[in-house]
């Protein structure tokens, strides 16, 4: 057994406060996708289903976001309490002309050596901290992009790898629903 010494009290401490941490934003991260899920799943309305997951997403997950659902939508649904628009359509851009499926740009350590300066230098200018934009194709049909952003008063801080993870996952549901309503929409025209 470890002597009780002040500094290894702190260091219990230490490691108690960041397992906590880690637990409770792990709770909050399947709270999230549990209720992104339920308002995909419950909400009637086609045309509702996008507005209810962005709304759910600002200010919890991002501090605005951009989804894609051309099935439902003739453009890009965006749900921002500040005015973030420059960053949301420069974000889409850089989406458009990348090749890549994800374009992450972050101040966060775990992003540091893949993100771009010059990005970094933009996202500062639109006065935020980090972005990521994630294409929407499921399964060979084209879907747009989810573009999220935050600032630095999101409680969550800059978009690091465990919240890429999420933002995937929320990609991933979004996509499946845009197939699924073009296949509704396309049903009920016939």
């Amino acid at each position: 057994m470890p002597e009780n010494s002040t500094e290894n009290q702190s260091d219990n401490w230490s490691t108690a406060l960041r397992y906590i941490a880690g637990r409770k934003a792990a709770e909050e991260s399947l709270g999230f996708l549990a209720h992104i899920s339920s308002a995909i799943r419950e909400t009637a309305d086609l045309k509702s289903v996008i507005p209810a997951v962005a709304r759910a997403s600002v200010p919890f997950f991002a501090s605005a976001i951009s989804l894609d659902a051309s099935s439902t939508h003739s453009g890009p649904v965006v749900q921002s309490p500040t005015d973030f628009s420059a960053a949301i359509e420069g974000m889409r851009t850089l989406a458009a002309k990348s090749d890549q499926r994800q374009l992450v740009i972050s101040e966060h350590e775990g992003f540091a050596k893949q993100t771009d300066p010059a990005h970094l230098e933009q996202l500062h200018e639109w006065k935020i901290n980090s972005a990521v934009a994630l294409s929407l194709d499921y399964r060979g049909v084209s879907g747009g992009h989810l573009v999220l952003v935050r600032d630095s008063t999101q409680r969550r801080g800059a978009f690091g790898p465990g919240d890429l993870a999420l933002a995937s996952e929320l990609a991933d549901r979004v996509a499946a629903f845009n197939v699924l309503a073009a296949y509704l929409t396309a049903d009920n025209d016939r």
